[in-house]
């Protein structure tokens, strides 16, 4: 931008300034230029309508004087200071578009849409700014935090993650009870178009409309609502299945908040590094298994040499009480004579 822009724009910031600071009196909407970021858009008719009402007051903010609305419109839009915009290919054909890029054909018509093209300072955007910066700021140093305000911060994001699903699950629920009685009536209708911004994800608060139904869809109505009626029966005649739902989402989520505590911590290792050992760990690991083979080679070779020896041993103390019974039956005299006997009587 040259410095003869710049000075231009610069005298056009009070008229800017009027403009908006009766903006109630013009119809503004929000629109996605080229998937990049958020503008407001507004119709030329309407814009036409409010220079007129306050044309003695807005032809004095201009550098030249014009003689009426329709003038002060072409000169801006000449001027690129009001830019004409058209929608984009593959935007719905509603009555304002919400994606948009610039065009080719500046003429200013009544039925054109347009977007101010003039960017304005303001102490506003500076304190903006100024808390980015802060917050980049900030969030490098999240290292050296207090355990305190990182678990905080934990905490913070996982009951938000817990109201945006439980967002998402009622707006489900609203819908299809809705549905069962002819109408589509949606909580938040924008929370998950993404063309619309993040405030204007929120607006508006909710969005009605009916439904003509043929002979079929009252039937599937019909159904539907029998089966929604004894699924109401089902839970109140066992309340057990909404507290053991609640016992177990109170649960896990004590558990997320106890394992994220250990993780902030350090009580517990990476993944990554319990994935994936270092070699030094490989190595240590190696020595360790090897001792323990080594070892148990030695166990099993004592353990054989006990049980041969045991073996042994019981073999010796057979054969020293067969020796005995022999010893003894050679010195027992009364055996002999019995022999003896024997021997004459079978002679």
């Amino acid at each position: 931008m040259t410095e003869e822009r710049k000075a231009f724009e610069k005298q056009l910031y009070p008229l800017y300034n009027f403009y908006h600071k009766h903006k109630d009196a013009i119809q503004l909407k929000d629109a996605n230029f080229k998937y990049q970021k958020k503008i407001q858009i507004f119709k030329g008719e309407d814009f036409i309508k409010f220079t007129t009402t306050y044309f003695e007051d807005i032809k004095n903010l201009l550098p030249d004087k014009k003689k009426d609305a329709i003038s002060i419109a072409k000169y801006l839009n000449e001027n690129r200071i009001i830019v004409k915009i058209d929608r984009l290919p593959d935007d719905p054909k509603k009555k304002w578009p919400r994606k948009v890029s610039d065009t080719k054909d500046q003429t200013f018509t009544n039925e054109g849409f347009y977007t101010w093209n003039l960017v304005v300072k303001s102490k506003m955007n500076n304190l903006i700014m100024a808390g980015i910066l802060l917050a980049v700021f900030v969030a490098f140093l999240y290292p050296i935090w207090p355990f305190a305000f990182k678990f905080g911060v934990f905490k913070v994001t996982l009951y938000l993650l817990v109201f945006l699903v439980a967002l998402q699950v009622i707006r489900l629920i609203v819908y299809i009870i809705s549905r069962l009685l002819g109408y589509a009536f949606w909580i938040l209708p924008n929370l998950n178009n993404d063309s619309y911004g993040i405030l204007g994800s929120f607006k508006p608060l909710y969005s009605n409309y009916k439904y003509t139904d043929g002979k079929l869809e009252i039937s599937l109505r019909l159904i539907g609502i029998i089966a929604f009626i004894f699924l109401i029966y089902v839970i109140v005649q066992e309340p057990s299945y909404i507290t053991g739902f609640q016992d177990a989402s109170s649960q896990t989520i004590d558990d997320i908040l106890d394992w994220g505590k250990d993780k902030l911590e350090g009580k517990q290792e990476p993944l990554h590094r319990r994935a994936i050992p270092d070699l030094s760990e490989l190595m240590k690991q190696a020595e360790e298994d090897l001792a323990n083979h080594q070892k148990t080679n030695t166990q099993e070779g004592l353990d054989q040499q006990k049980h041969s020896d045991d073996n042994h041993n019981v073999d010796q103390d057979d054969l020293n009480n067969n020796q005995d019974l022999r010893d003894m039956n050679n010195n027992n005299p009364l055996d002999n004579d019995v022999q003896q006997n024997e021997s004459q009587t079978d002679l």
